[in-house]
């Protein structure tokens, strides 16, 4: 309903600017021209409703700021049709038109090169290509076709937001509407529109669109924060079964089992140090907004199927202290290395049939779901005692506060509740 509302709100503001529009029509144009709000875009009349009309849509953005231009585009076609004393079909008259007007070849990977020169102060290289370059590589793909290029920003947002194949392996279609990567992505796409219209002096038909007009959903952004996809102990045995003998894939096994007993984030195996003669095993990795700036690990050991800790849990402190190497992973790209991994190297297909089974469950499974496992084991794995772990001990482990473990992993504690309750007492 707030959507609806904001958008009812936004025609309304742009009342004024149609009613100049059609009234410049009129007058200056005919009063056969009508223009109307076709989905977004402007689509132009020609008749009278004794003898019908007819219609042909137009390369610009119902939006006020590409009325001006509009307005001379409808002006020539319009006497390119009346010239031909209206034997000409609108289509073609307008085809004309646009064809003329397109006589101007737009530089847009010139534009790129120089709108990036104006911004290395105010974008700095590592987010120029996480959150920027992505988007305008789409743009480029786009506006460098032979045939069918999108004819103003309407076409061309659609085309990149929705259908742009990206991705490293080239996997994903587009950016997910409602998310804050696709709004990221957006908001790079217009800043550069923008640029090209005002410094490069492209038409107005390529100025960005409003949110509401271009069909955003920002209103959804954190409504929908994936779920988290706990491993369990069996898939976790099947994967480190199933590494190859070289070096390199001995290094990620050893990663996948170190996130596995103690919970890592990837990013954290380039933090790890041992302290107190060796014999305990630290992490340094300070997140952002996060509190912790240390914590000893602590493992929870990954079970085989008579309920016992598979033998490798037993030495992974002593083989850290040995020497025994983990994959060079870049700062900042634990978690994006180790799922490239675990999809192209040899256990791909082992990941592949795990992945399989979590969708079956309507889940995902991510790098993180080694932590996750972590988290779900805390919960409902009692201690020896039968008692079970306090939230507050279970996120000190996982180098996170209460309040989030409570956000992330309280639907774990919201297992077995007919035990929890007097259901069977009352029976």
């Amino acid at each position: 309903m707030e959507n609806k509302a904001a958008l009812g709100w936004f025609m309304a503001a742009t009342e004024s600017w149609v009613k100049g529009f059609r009234y410049a029509i009129k007058t200056k144009i005919g009063s056969g021209w009508q223009i109307s709000n076709d989905r977004g875009n402007m689509r132009l009349l020609h008749g009278n409703k004794k003898e019908g009309f007819t219609s042909i849509n137009l390369p610009f953005a119902w939006d006020k700021n590409q009325w001006p231009d509009a307005f001379d585009f409808i002006r020539i076609g319009a006497d390119a049709y009346l010239e031909s004393n209206q034997k000409l079909p609108l289509k073609i008259a307008f085809k004309l038109t646009k064809q003329n007007d397109n006589e101007i070849t737009l530089d847009w990977e010139g534009a790129l090169i120089r709108y990036r020169k104006t911004t290395t102060r105010t974008i700095k290289e590592p987010t120029w290509k996480k959150k920027h370059l992505p988007v305008l590589e789409a743009v480029m793909f786009y506006m460098n076709k032979a045939k069918h290029k999108p004819q103003n920003s309407k076409t061309l947002h659609k085309k990149v937001l929705n259908e742009y194949v990206h991705g490293k392996d080239k996997q994903l279609e587009g950016w997910e509407l409602g998310t804050t990567q696709r709004r990221h992505m957006r908001l790079a796409f217009n800043r550069f529109l923008d640029y090209c219209c005002n410094h490069e002096d492209f038409p107005s038909y390529w100025r960005p669109l409003d949110p509401l007009v271009a069909g955003e959903r920002d209103d959804l952004i954190g409504n929908s924060k994936r779920i988290g996809y706990p491993l369990t102990d069996a898939q976790i045995g099947r994967l480190v079964d199933n590494f190859g003998e070289h070096d390199q894939a001995q290094r990620w096994r050893f990663a996948v089992q170190l996130c596995s007993v103690y919970g890592l984030r990837p990013e954290e195996l380039n933090h790890l140090v041992l302290r107190n003669n060796k014999s305990e095993l630290w992490c340094i990795y300070q997140k952002q907004n996060s509190n912790f700036k240390e914590r000893q690990l602590f493992p929870l050991a990954v079970m085989d199927i008579d309920g016992k800790p598979f033998d490798w849990n037993y030495n992974l402190v002593q083989r850290l202290a040995a020497g025994e190497k983990l994959p060079e992973i870049p700062k900042g790209k634990g978690g994006q290395n180790l799922g490239e991994y675990l999809r192209r190297k040899s256990i791909r297909n082992i990941w592949k049939s795990i992945c399989a089974e979590a969708r079956a469950e309507g889940l995902e499974a991510v790098p993180y779901s080694f932590r996750h496992r972590y988290a779900y084991v805390g919960h409902t794995r009692p201690l020896s005692n039968g008692t079970m772990r306090t939230v507050k001990q279970i996120a000190d482990m996982m180098g996170h506060d209460a309040d989030t473990n409570l956000k992330s992993y309280a639907r774990f504690q919201t297992k077995d509740l007919e035990k929890a309750s007097d259901l069977a007492l009352l029976s």
